[in-house]
């Protein structure tokens, strides 16, 4: 079974009953969760922008987490963010994702990571063992075109024609600058243009957000430095679509 690739986030199982937290009213205890979420989600280390965070939860929600300790309250206001307390120990911070990624991308170069058990089934992100021996087709068809996007030369946003005219469109006015920002993070300059590219190649609805990760998987497969994301990405979906398809299946970004 395919690596759930999803974005998580981690409490201890009884945080719930942590002095700090179970005064909560359920108002503000939602917003704990969906402040750490969002900043997970956004990549922002625990530091979200005050007026954003007016405007996303309540204030007086928001209140509650800034007073629920004399001296480590759950939420501290530091010049124009809210900074949430401890949590480079609780969540991945980008530095700590960035770090496990580029050790990924070195066993990858390497022949993949030692498998802890030789008789599992090999996923189709995996490398080719040291053994020589290459995948059964059956289960690796991505396999001999990762290696083709890898090697892509031309960077160009050719694309074929949709036979719906409004297909790779739907989704744009969900590009905000939220979205926008987070585009820019994962090396994506035009995200308006690449979009529409990755939604004619998919088989599935997705989303602004969902492109930008989707971007980002695609980016990060490559076994050399990717200089330009969207050329790279647009070329990709034209080059080896059964790929792209099969990274947007993996990574469940047609799910809500």
């Amino acid at each position: 079974m395919p690596k759930d690739q999803r974005i998580w986030m981690t409490f201890p199982i009884n945080f719930w009953m942590h002095p700090k937290i179970r005064p909560l009213s359920d108002a503000a205890f939602r917003v704990f969760v969906e402040i750490n979420g969002y900043s997970r989600m956004e990549d922002l280390d625990g530091r979200v922008p005050v007026a954003l965070a007016n405007v996303q939860w309540r204030p007086k929600a928001l209140a509650e987490l800034l007073a629920n300790h004399p001296e480590r309250p759950s939420l501290s206001i530091e010049g124009d963010e809210y900074v949430i307390w401890n949590y480079d120990e609780h969540q991945e911070t980008r530095a700590a994702r960035e770090a496990r990624q580029a050790t990924n991308t070195a066993n990858g170069k390497r022949g993949g990571r030692p498998r802890k058990n030789p008789t599992e089934t090999q996923s189709v992100t995996d490398s080719v063992t040291g053994s020589g021996s290459e995948p059964k087709p059956t289960k690796n068809q991505s396999q001999s075109q990762e290696s083709e996007i890898d090697d892509l030369t031309d960077m160009t946003y050719e694309t074929q024609s949709s036979p719906d005219p409004n297909a790779g469109t739907r989704g744009l006015d969900e590009v905000s600058e939220i979205v926008i920002q987070k585009a820019r993070n994962a090396g994506v300059k035009d995200i308006r243009k690449l979009y529409p590219i990755l939604a004619r190649t998919v088989d599935g609805p997705l989303t602004a957000s969902a492109a930008v990760e989707l971007a980002q998987v695609i980016a990060d497969r490559s076994q050399h430095p990717v200089k330009d994301v969207d050329a790279y990405v647009a070329t990709a979906c034209r080059k080896s679509p059964a790929d792209v398809q099969h990274w947007y299946d993996t990574c469940d970004l047609g799910v809500a």
